[in-house]
């Protein structure tokens, strides 16, 4: 390639070393594509081009749409895709290298390739996006979001529909039983997993830089792909539309949520999720699927009943979650702790957003908090303590006015966790994290025992009963 050049910066030599090095590219598949690279970069770096001729734009077209193709994932991780979405050459240039880049922007894509690929990406994506915020060009910018979604996202999705949905993207009222059942592995109808798989990043990547507005106009573009990751079998896909669930969900119209059905349909989706949990499902899959589908969960709730006159509404709906997946899973998790952890932790979230009407799980929750810290060999696993004691603290911060009325299941449950601390010689750094927190947890619920004569009752007769009790029940 190097006597392809030239001293000059003409741009004829230009398409002329473009059009000689695509062709010798696509002809001999032996020359490593990094020689290519090579030569190109060489080239360009050392014969600026100053002109803006016609040669010189259909030279940059088609060495921009070349090396799209070779780069693109669809060649390198799957089979051809059989829905081409480039009609008799007339795709638009920019759409397919906006596609190409953001195939390219999440970390965990196996052929994104590290991260300085994914950098360079990301960074070509924001000076194009800032180029046009500068100019003015929203029209165009709602226009490369669309042909996206139109072109290169609905042909990959459209034979694998979800049959409750109508063409408006709504809840469909009478759906139709499904003839045509489709496998998970039939290629055919699911291009968008066995032939184009990073088109789903694309679709990530358009979802995050749409606005309430464009996803109320194109409604039918967005919701179809979702609903169909979301029920795929596979356990790495349900995770990926619960994210692309919540990037639909921080921008949606609540009134679009409910006025079209499918916040129900989302809810009774995603339900099912919570007990993918071991033996049966495998616990390096059961965690990340438990820990996305609870926050999708929770977040599809507030976005469906965002107004104090849907509060009812609202928490009927987070106590089927908690009656549901918490309780259930609990019961199911067996002596699986990080399993028993991330219930906690969702727990404590549950909480939180419950607030005041978490009081009728007391009787659920604290139980089932008092089991994990009073646990024969709970200090084995601190996390899960650390996490319990969180729970109460959610519980404490929350539900308050009712701490008096359990402070006998809770006591129990401190007490004896602190004990065991206490009598541990050489406790590790989770050790030390637990006993702070127990402490903190019983300073608060003596502030909130105050001048009530049986609870300060209570707590001097178990400070008499054990010393190691002194420094913590301080009345």
């Amino acid at each position: 390639m190097a006597n392809s050049t030239t001293s000059d910066s003409d741009p004829q030599d230009f398409l002329t070393f473009t059009a000689k090095l695509v062709k010798a590219a696509q002809k001999d598949a032996s020359v490593p594509l990094e020689s290519h690279f090579s030569a190109i970069e060489s080239y360009l770096h050392y014969h600026i081009l100053n002109t803006s001729s016609a040669d010189n734009h259909a030279a940059a077209t088609q060495l921009q749409d070349w090396i799209i193709s070779v780069i693109s994932p669809t060649d390198i991780f799957a089979e051809e895709n059989p829905y081409g979405t480039v009609k008799d050459g007339a795709q638009e240039p920019s759409a397919s290298l906006v596609a190409c880049l953001a195939s390219f922007t999440d970390a965990e894509d196996p052929w994104t390739g590290g991260k300085e690929a994914r950098g360079l990406a990301k960074g070509m994506l924001s000076i194009y996006l800032k180029d046009l915020e500068e100019e003015g060009k929203a029209r165009e910018f709602e226009k490369l979001i669309v042909e996206l979604l139109r072109e290169h996202v609905k042909p990959l999705f459209v034979r694998s529909k979800s049959p409750i949905l109508t063409d408006a993207g709504r809840k469909a009222l009478s759906p139709l039983p499904d003839g045509n059942k489709i496998t998970d592995m039939d290629s055919s109808n699911k291009p968008w997993k066995f032939h184009s798989p990073h088109i789903v990043t694309v679709f990530r990547w358009v979802l995050a830089h749409m606005t309430s507005t464009l996803v109320s106009a194109h409604w039918p573009l967005v919701i179809p792909p979702i609903l169909t990751i979301l029920d795929d079998v596979s356990i790495a896909y349900k995770i990926r539309g619960c994210q692309l669930l919540q990037l639909l969900l921080d921008v949606a119209p609540a009134s679009l949520l409910e006025r079209s059905g499918l916040g129900e349909v989302f809810h009774d989706t995603l339900i099912p999720y919570l007990l993918y949990l071991p033996s049966l499902t495998p616990e390096e899959e059961s965690l990340p699927l438990l820990d996305a589908t609870y926050d999708t969960l929770i977040a599809l709730t507030l976005a469906r009943y965002p107004t104090s006159e849907s509060g009812a509404k609202k928490i009927k709906a987070l106590d089927a979650i908690f009656r549901y997946g918490i309780l259930k899973g609990h019961a199911h998790a067996g002596e699986n702790v990080r399993i028993a952890k991330l219930l906690m932790e969702k727990s404590s979230d549950l909480v939180g957003t419950m607030g005041i009407y978490c009081v009728r799980h007391l009787k659920d929750l604290l139980p089932m908090v008092s089991a994990t810290l009073t646990a024969p060999f709970a200090l084995a696993y601190p996390p899960l303590l650390t996490a319990a004691l969180g729970l109460l603290r959610a519980v404490i911060a929350k539900a308050w006015p009712r701490v008096g009325y359990h402070r006998g299941e809770i006591l129990e449950g401190l007490l004896v966790c602190w004990c065991r601390t206490a009598d541990d010689d050489e406790p590790s750094d989770g050790v030390l994290k637990v006993r702070a927190d127990i402490e903190e947890v019983a300073r608060t619920i003596v502030r909130i025992i105050g001048d009530d004569e049986d609870g300060r009752s209570d707590l001097r007769m178990l400070k008499d009963h054990d010393s190691r009790l002194q420094a913590i029940l301080a009345v």
